[in-house]
């Protein structure tokens, strides 16, 4: 390493320490990642006993009941303990404050701060990122020169950084096998993604800040630019550094927000660069945590892989091409989107998937609620020819079903409103495109065992719910539910938005017996005339305004049939009011409360 052209001797003692292993406390580093690896092993088994435990419980639940009459269902009506449902009220529940948690803090019309952190995830993130903190300034102090003690921390710093990266990249993964394993959703992991990034951003400028100290402190003002002339080692470290900053400065909410598409293909582009650049940092110098970042990549190329094999099985033939989407623009500048499958898939309700339309987005994919799937027949060729082995008749089987999945796309911005503007413009207001859809994810909030089911769905969230009362309806008539009561409310801001579920809601209707189970609260919150709100029934009711979810849930609690379930999906005010109406309440029935949301 050659230092000639510093103009500064500076001081001899400290050369050794700027770079390699010297001064670097291998032994104390290794600890601090195992226990950094260890804790979150840990956390996931809690988290995964615990779901197993909910699991049994519902599983038990649903069995008695499906035998049950709705009296003969009292017995789960009631919590039979107070420690469980005071964990949910003031930590698995409760909001960061006193209710806001889902709605958007906006400082103008174009400036999103985002949402707020749950109370569990501000405890799990601050004991996350306080560890780290811990872990990279428990130094040896005593007896060491200054070099010495940033040699220490600049190890440190690296070895945590990289360490991060391995739960930085899971949790990115649409498909993170911990996901269905631990019952937690991808929205959540989002939230543990992004705080995890920039502590790995803020240990690689620590990293780089320590080096430096040292590099000017041994070798001159100059040092640094002398190091990155003639090192390559030095220049790859420099484009991780810079590229994990870039991510850093580009990903704050506001940005997000006001330019998500621009800011999902600089994010990826930018983590590239920096996967790159670290990789090859590690490798000129043969450093451990190579191995470390190669599981990084695996991670990275599996998902990849996992993802792109699912558009191809489900979306792909060498006769046909990709999926044919049909679009059709709806009242309410909102798009209903169906694909048809080249190959069906188990759905499963509350289930989501990402859809790829090149003619609409290049290279983008975008997460959108399933509303419907329907499964049809269609007629082969051969229909009349004798199958001749067991594989013909596998392949007649398969070949003879097809199934389409639906879901319904608000107007925003970006590729939502370039879809719509199409759609509307196009003949009859109908439009053609070949496409893909990824998935299905989600989808693992089962509702078969409670007794009674509220829904609450805000504007285009009613897409989540009514695959969810589909579900519930037909299992019920099965006989295969425990559910006796479904509650759904919707709130849209005019009649006209009714139009975006009106054929599924219709057939729906249409299951006999389901009076007696299923009750739809109608909120028009901006009606165009008060003849518009007129309800049709006793059991599809209409009312101007906002729903009150707390009057809602109460009445519900007093003629509630066993185990109750409350759920939202809509608009972040809206699932707070839930919130807030059900945690006020789990102390004093048998409630469980869960929130479906995209944040991003």
């Amino acid at each position: 390493m050659s230092h000639a052209a510093s103009s500064l001797p500076g001081d001899p003692s400290a050369a050794p320490y700027t770079h390699g292993l010297a001064g670097v406390n291998v032994t104390m580093n290794d600890i601090f990642v195992r226990t950094l690896w260890i804790s979150i092993g840990a956390l996931g088994v809690i988290v995964l006993v615990t779901r197993l435990a909910q699991i049994y419980n519902a599983h038990t639940r649903q069995m008695f009941a499906l035998s049950a009459s709705a009296q003969q269902q009292s017995y789960w009506t009631h919590n039979r303990s107070s420690l469980w449902p005071a964990i949910k009220k003031h930590v698995l529940y409760a909001p960061l404050g006193k209710k806001r948690h889902n709605r958007e803090i906006q400082l103008s019309s174009a400036i999103n701060v985002g949402t707020l952190p749950s109370r569990f995830h501000t405890a799990l993130l601050l004991s996350y990122l306080l560890s780290n903190v811990a872990y990279c300034v428990a130094l040896n102090y005593s007896g060491h020169t200054k070099a010495q003690v940033l040699a220490q921390l600049r190890g440190r710093s690296g070895v945590l950084a990289v360490a991060n990266m391995i739960p930085l990249f899971i949790m990115a993964g649409r498909n993170n096998p911990l996901i269905w394993m631990l019952k937690v959703s991808f929205d959540t992991y989002n939230l543990l993604h992004r705080w995890i990034g920039r502590m790995v951003v803020l240990e690689a400028l620590v990293h780089t800040c320590a080096w430096g100290a040292n590099e000017i402190a041994a070798h001159g003002p100059t040092a640094i630019a002398d190091e990155l002339r003639a090192r390559v080692f030095t220049q790859y470290g420099l484009v991780g550094t810079l590229a994990m900053t870039l991510i850093l400065l580009h990903s704050p909410s506001p940005v997000r927000h006001a330019f998500y598409e621009t800011f999902l293909t600089v994010h990826q582009l930018l983590a590239l660069a920096a996967v790159i650049g670290v990789y090859f940092h590690l490798s000129i110098d043969h450093l451990p945590q190579l191995i470390v970042l190669r599981t990084v990549v695996a991670i990275w190329a599996l998902d990849r892989l996992a993802r792109f094999g699912r558009i191809i099985y489900r979306c792909w033939s060498w006769t046909d091409g990709f999926s044919t989407i049909s679009v059709e623009a709806l009242p309410g500048d909102a798009s209903r989107v169906t694909i048809q499958l080249r190959r069906p898939w188990h759905f499963t309700p509350g289930s989501h998937v990402y859809i790829y339309l090149p003619t609409i987005s290049l290279h983008q994919s975008h997460p959108f609620s399933v509303a419907w799937c329907d499964e049809q027949r269609i007629a082969a060729d051969d229909d009349e020819k004798l199958p001749m082995h067991q594989t013909d008749l596998d392949r007649k089987a398969a070949e003879r079903r097809t199934m389409t999945v639906s879901m319904v796309i608000h107007k925003r911005s970006g590729m939502t409103a370039t879809l719509f503007d199409r759609a509307a413009a196009a003949p009859d207001g109908r439009l053609t495109l070949r496409g893909a859809v990824e998935g299905p994810y989600g989808g693992m909030d089962s509702l078969q065992s409670y007794g009674t089911v509220v829904l609450f769905a805000g504007g285009i969230g009613i897409t989540h719910q009514v695959s969810h009362v589909r579900d519930l309806m037909a299992r019920w008539a099965e006989g295969s539910v425990a559910t006796k009561k479904i509650i759904l409310v919707w709130a849209v801001r005019t009649t006209e938005n009714l139009e975006w579920v009106r054929p599924w809601m219709d057939e729906i209707l249409q299951t006999p017996g389901r009076r007696d189970v299923l009750k739809i609260l109608l909120f028009v919150t901006k009606p165009k005339s008060p003849r518009e709100v007129i309800s049709p029934s006793a059991t599809v009711q209409m009312f101007p305004g906002r729903p009150q979810p707390q009057l809602i849930i109460d009445q519900e609690i007093e003629e509630r049939v066993g185990a109750m379930a409350v759920t939202v999906c809509g608009p972040g005010s809206l699932a707070d009011s839930v919130r807030d109406a059900a945690r006020k309440r789990v102390d004093i029935a048998s409630l469980d409360f869960i929130e479906e949301s995209f944040t991003w």
